[in-house]
């Protein structure tokens, strides 16, 4: 019997399994979406820009998070590229998630937008992950297998040591204008804000970042308020 958690993808005249169960699993979500047939997928309605805006805004969530599951399953997004652009898999991606969902072609550049952000994310905890196992080793080392290749792990250790990486991450540590909005996507902010607005117009850029960076006065943030405060 055919295992529905078991997807195959047409890639360069190959077809490459995509064993979703694990490696979504390492994630510990949305198998559910993953073992979908195409009878089974749900329709993503987008805005003029191309972005989601539901069907409802829990599906829209619920969306971007199966994609993060897609960044972080390496047959599909290889850690071992220096950025996304340079993978030669966009097509394998774009397809995989067509079978999960009904989205227009329009939709694609933000797709791929939203799995970036996700593997580079991804990137940066098998980072921090390896600069574990060197200091406490044992344990950590294990954990680190379960999430990369040997192979991916070693090209990765290689970059990092280069001048390019080590001024990347200079600049991502100056960094201390972040949204607030958590899963929450500026399409569906902007949705939500002209459905708010009594004539229905699309928010001005400045009322947008105003509330994309609304803090919780009970939560505590890593990144400091006085850039953002001065922006407003």
């Amino acid at each position: 019997m055919e295992n529905p958690n078991n997807d195959e993808a047409e890639y360069g005249g190959q077809l490459i399994s995509v064993d979703a169960n694990k490696e979504a699993s390492r994630a510990n979500k949305k198998n559910d979406i993953h073992a979908r047939t195409k009878e089974e997928r749900t329709p993503i309605i987008l805005n003029c820009y191309g972005k989601p805006i539901g069907p409802t805004e829990k599906d829209v969530q619920e969306f971007s998070q199966f994609l993060g599951t897609v960044a972080r399953n390496t047959k599909l997004a290889p850690l071992n590229y220096v950025d996304l652009p340079s993978l030669p898999t966009h097509d394998l991606i774009w397809e995989y998630v067509l079978q999960k969902y009904m989205i227009a072609p329009e939709g694609r550049c933000w797709v791929m937008e939203t799995v970036n952000d996700t593997w580079r994310q991804f990137k940066s905890e098998v980072k921090q992950k390896y600069l574990d196992a060197l200091e406490y080793g044992g344990s950590k080392w294990n954990e680190l297998c379960e999430l990369v290749a040997e192979d991916e792990l070693n090209d990765l250790i290689a970059y990092w040591n280069t001048s390019p990486a080590k001024k990347n991450k200079r600049n991502r540590q100056v960094l201390d204008d972040m949204h607030t909005m958590g899963p929450k996507s500026y399409a569906i902010l902007r949705h939500k804000l002209q459905q708010e607005d009594p004539n229905k117009q699309e928010p001005s850029k400045a009322k947008l970042y105003k509330n994309s960076r609304i803090r919780n006065p009970n939560k505590t943030y890593k990144t400091s308020y006085g850039k953002t405060k001065a922006n407003m």
